[in-house]
């Protein structure tokens, strides 16, 4: 399916809806070279004009976001890629963690 534009008055509904399946993905934020770490949702918040990253144990803002796509790849979302007010991309890397033999799965 590739890069997808998405329209901003569907953001707030994009956000939630991907958040669902996010459930055991680990996120690695490109512009701040932020270590993995287990992402707990995406939301956009039009009345501060905020999309926020929600990681465990820290939340990462993306004030007055001009852009914002979605890349797929065998069905599932390998990135989300957003263009801040500054004209900086900043790349949600979204990766499953890796399963070591004999380690149950996540529920």
């Amino acid at each position: 399916m590739g890069l997808q534009k998405i329209d901003r008055r569907r953001w707030i509904d994009v956000c939630a809806a991907i958040s669902w399946g996010l459930r055991g993905k680990h996120a690695e934020i490109e512009v701040r070279e932020a270590p993995r770490q287990p992402v707990l949702g995406i939301a956009y918040d039009p009345a501060i004009d905020a999309l926020t990253i929600m990681l465990d144990g820290v939340d990462h803002f993306v004030f007055n976001p001009r852009e914002m796509y979605l890349d797929f790849a065998l069905g599932k979302i390998q990135s989300l890629e957003i263009l801040d007010a500054e004209n900086a991309w900043q790349i949600v890397v979204l990766r499953d963690p890796l399963r070591l033999p004999g380690a149950s799965p996540i529920a």
